[in-house]
Order: structure tokens, then sequence, then C-alpha cells
């Protein structure tokens, strides 16, 4: 073998053991269901449609979801005790016999908490959603708005709570912070709406009008959500990338850049997916409404719509297999430079991007919303 070889061999990292994957993607997914659920029926179900064919397919939901979150916070929670210094495997990590001497653990240089501790405050916060989901799903009428709206923040606050157990020392250590966090908020409400609303969507194809009014105003509630989380995941990502990423040809050099680069495929592909819904679903549907023609919406909101986000989140998906892959960096992985430390000028860069960003989506939603409005206002043919 060469230099080079041994040199490549050297630099690629073990791939994550089969545990790990299932209880990273899992925990990735529970927060992205749960969050999903409390989100759609606290701010994207109307309230008219409470009681309906859509809220029942969207509660419908609930005792799934709080099966599964259940279950991956347990092996997340498990997880982290068989990656701490007890050197127990994960098997044995599973037993609460071992939770003890997990929270014994000294804190780390530089944390306000021990990660453990951390982590158990998290579990409790699981299992707190856990208990909102089965509330949401055994109460009926707008009851349930302020429960979800509750568990929406139960949520957020643990997705939250790994990135708030060290101090903040620094702008590059708050930037990183910052950045990343909202890199994860951002993908917990849209893989999370995206998950809910597609199954939801296929649960309720039979409704008729009465689902389809209410699935029309999610869709484009949630658009609306959608396009703020897009803004979040494109600053905070391209701040990522430049950090881990130090040239174009590391993304197919190194592990790091061509799982990287599987996952940026994926997430434009999702993107691509909302702006057909935002410029061509969305205004064909308000056209079929504007014309009176309720088969038309019908077929649109309850058939085809849940159809292209089913995709989406099939690609949402695919993202989350990918998540366990990104560890270390490509930088490191070729032996190159780090990135530069975030300063002022780093900031302007970023706050111009996120005006672009804004300008950007606000101009798709106008364009698209004036289609039918041109539409009616023309003469037949």
């Amino acid at each position: 073998m060469t230099s080079l070889t041994l040199h490549l061999a050297a630099a690629a990292p073990a791939a994550p053991p089969l545990w790990r994957i299932l209880t990273q993607v899992g925990y990735f997914g529970a927060l992205a269901l749960a969050g999903g659920l409390f989100l759609a029926v606290a701010f994207l179900l109307p309230a008219a449609a409470r009681g309906g064919a859509a809220d029942r397919a969207l509660r419908g939901l609930a005792p799934y979801v709080a099966a599964f979150t259940a279950v991956a916070a347990y092996a997340q929670y498990a997880g982290r005790i068989a990656r701490s210094k007890l050197g127990v495997s994960f098997a044995e990590s599973l037993s609460p016999a071992n939770f003890g001497a997990y929270l014994d653990l000294p804190r780390e240089k530089g944390a306000w908490i021990s990660a453990a501790a951390m982590a158990t405050v998290q579990l409790g916060l699981f299992a707190l959603a856990v208990v909102l989901l089965v509330v949401v799903w055994r109460l009926r009428g707008r009851v349930a708005a302020p429960v979800a709206g509750a568990g929406f923040a139960v949520v957020m606050l643990a997705a939250s709570a790994p990135s708030l157990t060290t101090a903040v020392v620094g702008m590059d250590a708050a930037a990183n912070r910052v950045l990343k966090l909202a890199h994860i908020l951002a993908c917990v409400v849209w893989l999370g709406g995206l998950f809910v609303l597609a199954a939801a969507g296929l649960r309720a194809r039979r409704s008729g009008a009465d689902g389809a009014g209410a699935f029309e105003r999610m869709w484009v509630r949630f658009s609306a959500w959608a396009m703020g989380a897009v803004i979040a995941v494109g600053v905070s990502g391209l701040w990522l990338t430049w950090v881990h990423v130090g040239s174009f040809a590391q993304f197919v050099t190194t592990p790091y850049g061509r799982y990287l680069l599987i996952k940026l495929v994926l997430v434009a592909g999702m993107v691509a997916a909302g702006v057909y819904n935002v410029r061509v679903l969305i205004p064909a549907i308000r056209r079929a409404r504007l014309a009176g023609d309720e088969d038309t919406v019908v077929r649109l909101v309850l058939h085809h719509f849940p159809k292209v986000v089913a995709a989406e989140a099939v690609a949402g998906i695919g993202v989350l297999l990918v998540v366990p892959f990104l560890s270390g960096s490509a930088r490191k992985q070729a032996d190159g430079a780090a990135a530069g430390p975030f300063d002022w000028e780093t900031f302007g860069i970023g706050a111009l991007l996120v005006v672009l960003l804004i300008a950007a989506c606000t101009a798709a939603v106008r364009l698209g919303a004036d289609r039918p409005a041109a539409a009616a206002g023309a003469p037949a043919a």
C-alpha cells in the first residue's frame, strides 16, 4: 500500500455501530413527529375544523407518535450512557441499574451542568411530551389546541437541551451554538410538519369537501412555517458547511464531504418540492376554489398534495439516515486548516444572506398568490 492509501485509510472514520445509527435517527424522528403533530393541532388546524375529519386524522396519529417517542427517547438515553465514560455496552445501558452511575459522572470542563444531568432532564421532557400527546389524542374540540401548544414548546425545549449544557464564551462559540440550535429546531419544524401532514393527509383522502377545506388551510399555513424553517436551515447550513468543509474538492475526497453532499441533494429536492407546492399546487387549488370546481379542489388537496408532501417526507427520512454519518469534519479528514473565527464581517454577510432569502421566499409566495387573482380576472376563452 502506498503512503497516500494509508493516509486515506487513516482519515476515513469508522462507520458508526448500528445501535448508534438507529438511536440517533429515532431521536430526531421522535422530535420531528411529536413537534409536527403538536404544531399541526395547535397552529395549523383551523378552529372551524376542530372535531371534523382533518382533526380526527391528526389526533388519530397521536398514540403511534407517543409510542414511538417513548421508545426512541429511552433508546437515546441508553445510547448516551453507552457513549459515556462508564464503559458499558448499549445492551447493558438499557438497564435502569446503570442510571445512577451515569448521573454520578462529573461535570465536564466549561459546563454549568453535567451532560448526564441534562440528558436526564431531556428524558423527562420527552416523557412530558408523551403524556401531552396522549392528552391531545383523548381531547376533542378547541381544548386540544392549548395543550398541543404547550406540547410544542416542550418538544422545542427538549431539542434545545443538549445545546444548553456548556457555557458560551466568546463570539465564535456563541455563533456556533445559536446556528447549530437554529439548524436543529428548523429541521424539527420542517420535517415534523411534512411527516405529520403527509400521514394525516393520506389518512383523510376519503373525507371529501369537509377534509379538503381544512387541509387546504393547513397546507397554506404550513408553507409559512416551512418558509421560515428553510431560511433558518439555509443560513445555518451554509455556516456549518463552511466550518466543516474547506473546499469543493472535499465534498468528494472525504467521507464527511460525501455524506454531506448526499444530504444537500436531498434537502435541495425537498426545497424544490416546496417551491412546487407554493408556486403551482396552492395557486391551482385557489383557482379551482374561485371557479367553484369542488371536485378539483378535493382531488388536489386530498390526493395530489399529500403525495407530493409524502415524497418530501421520504427525502426527509433520507436526511435523518445520513445524519449519524456526519461525524468529524471534512477539514480534519483532509488535514486542512480550520475555519476562521466568527467575526462582525461574517455576521454582516450572514445578515445579508438572511435578507436575500426572505426577499426570495416572499417574492415566490406573492407570485404564487397573484396567479389565482390574475386567472379570475382574465376573460374566458
